[in-house]
């Protein structure tokens, strides 16, 4: 029982929820896989999510250049600059520097329908990444100055890895107006922005469940070291008997 409390404890730890938001925004980072092509790359689109852009020039997202800069759009490698995500042959996005991409996403809520995910395919994570999540001022603006999440590229690695697709669930009470993807070092590369307007479980986010193949794993490898503590036991006992 110890132990299984100790996994339950961790795999919440593994992807977070924001500190006043902790029931409204949950995130996850799902690990780069195999592709046709032997490359680990995008893990995919869940259900129900629809890409709004790969930045090949049919973008369906806003992208809000006042409040971006010392950005760029490459593909393949380039040293000192940007390096595309795992098994990403396409036009990526990279932000050097102290810089930052901002994007609105307001145009994907409205009185009938509520944003409830935006995923991105993120590559080579560095700590000095991060990512923002906005709100809405009172008056229906992008707001800038007060994030409702910030991330930063220890918290996504620890949610799941340096490369896969990175992805944030909102509730219904969260109004998301944003998202900044922003760099204090080298570069913060990402590609395949999409989003989607059905709600996705949040504790499916910040709790994964193992699969079915696993649990039995995990349940095989507790008889094991059960089986192993007992046989010890035992010995102690012989010894001390003898």
């Amino acid at each position: 029982m110890r132990i299984m409390c100790c996994l339950a404890v961790a795999a919440i730890m593994v992807a977070g929820s924001c500190a006043g938001h902790a029931q409204s925004i949950a995130y996850r980072l799902s690990g780069a896989r195999m592709t046709a092509h032997g490359l680990a790359g995008d893990p995919g689109l869940r259900p129900n999510e629809q890409m709004v852009t790969t930045f090949d020039g049919n973008d369906r997202l806003t992208f809000d250049a006042a409040h971006s800069s010392n950005y760029g759009f490459y593909t393949g490698r380039h040293v000192g600059k940007a390096l595309a995500p795992l098994g990403d042959d396409s036009q990526f996005a990279a932000v050097g520097a102290h810089g930052s991409m901002a994007f609105d996403l307001r145009q994907f809520s409205s009185a009938t329908s509520h944003l409830a995910s935006v995923s991105v395919h993120v590559g080579s994570l560095d700590s000095y990444n991060f990512v923002e999540i906005l709100g809405l001022t009172s008056n229906g603006d992008v707001d800038y100055s007060r994030p409702l999440l910030t991330l930063d590229g220890t918290q996504m690695v620890a949610a799941g890895g340096r490369d896969g697709r990175l992805t944030f669930g909102f509730d219904d009470s969260v109004a998301v107006g944003g998202i900044v993807f922003g760099s204090k070092g080298i570069a913060f590369e990402f590609d395949s922005i999409a989003i989607s307007t059905d709600r996705i479980g949040l504790a499916r986010l910040s709790a994964p469940v193992p699969e079915p193949a696993s649990w039995a794993l995990m349940v095989g490898g507790f008889g094991i070291a059960g089986s192993a503590l007992r046989t010890r036991r035992n010995r102690t006992l012989s010894l001390a008997a003898g």
